[in-house]
């Protein structure tokens, strides 16, 4: 593989596929100084992008010149390719369908010079497959952003087994570089580690709400005012540490770990009955309805600001002394 371009080089970067993700990445790259050269199949994708990108500006309280400012670095291209070859770096944000993706990155990977890494933002396909039969495979990995991808630091980055070792800390240095908390991790698990954590509890209130045992409303207020507000500064290990008392986490195992084995989860997905999905639609609406989406999204966006600048949100995360804690031993 060729010798790679330096992280602090780069300075165009390509966004291939605009939708919610792309849209995204495009206003952190561009409020970041970079120029953003961006693609999407579909007819019209610009003016879609230019109005995703102007609302995230305008919840992120950015005057109308920085604004004008950032959107100057903006260009669209009329391919695939034609965004990869003009870029020192690609976020693909195809759609998740393996051979989607597959058949887009390997249009990348044709078109990028050989120097350049490209990313794909799956949110659970082993890259492994993605990368299959890719001439530039080593070159290849995920880097899988949380949802909203302007403001959330967490970035998974996940190799597959061709993808060079140099790839991988290529990609950690650059995703720090802009501001992002980025995570390796140890294996191509489906879901990788976020999304199977998210969708274990997610799996769980469905069930409670299948069975009448809670509501939609009652599972997102308890998440919200309970664990939840933990959980944006510490991770389940860490909160059971402290759960422990003088005897930390050892001391939980000793007085909750009979409850372990106790049914607390039913672990596997509920069927998505129409009875079921019915449910939770018209319990969803019935909380949230009254409010547009873009007021909640808007809501959600004010409170994330807020929580990142009174936690401090910086590139590491530390412990309760103030001293950088070893990567990976709690999320945000």
């Amino acid at each position: 593989m060729k010798p790679l371009i330096e992280p602090g080089a780069v300075k165009r970067v390509a966004i291939v596929g605009t939708g919610l993700i792309g849209a995204g990445w495009t206003a952190l790259f561009l409020q970041r100084g970079y120029r953003v050269t961006a693609w999407d199949p579909s007819p019209g994708f610009e003016e879609a992008l230019l109005r995703s990108v102007r609302r995230i500006f305008g919840r992120l309280n950015l005057r109308a010149d920085e604004q004008a400012g950032h959107l100057s670095r903006l260009e669209f291209a009329g391919s695939a390719e034609g965004a990869a070859s003009a870029s020192d770096f690609i976020q693909e944000n195809a759609p998740e369908d393996i051979e989607t993706k597959r058949d887009t990155i390997a249009r990348l990977d044709a078109a990028a010079s050989p120097d350049v890494v490209i990313a794909s933002s799956s949110s659970g396909l082993p890259m492994s497959e993605l990368q299959a039969g890719c001439p530039g495979a080593g070159r290849l990995v995920v880097g899988h952003p949380f949802h909203p991808v302007y403001l959330l630091p967490l970035v998974e980055i996940v190799p597959g087994r061709a993808t060079a070792a140099e790839t991988v800390s290529w990609a950690e240095t650059f995703y720090r570089g802009i501001g992002k908390f980025p995570v390796v991790c140890n294996s191509e698990t489906i879901g990788y580690i976020g999304n199977r954590l998210q969708e274990a509890v997610f799996r769980e209130a469905l069930h409670m709400v299948e069975a009448g045992e809670a509501t939609v409303a009652q599972v997102d207020a308890v998440i919200s005012q309970g664990p939840g507000l933990r959980w944006s500064f510490m991770g389940p290990f860490l909160c059971y540490h402290l759960t422990g008392g003088e005897d930390g986490i050892r001391g939980s195992f000793e007085r909750f770990g009979a409850f372990l084995g106790q049914p607390y989860s039913r672990l596997l997905a509920p069927e998505l009955t129409e009875a079921l999905l019915e449910a939770v639609i018209a319990q969803t609406e019935g909380a949230y309805g009254d409010l547009p989406l873009a007021d909640i999204e808007a809501w959600r966006d004010e409170r994330l600001q807020a929580l990142l600048s009174l936690l401090g949100a910086d590139s590491e995360v530390v412990n309760l002394e103030g001293r950088a804690a070893p990567d990976g031993s709690h999320g945000r």
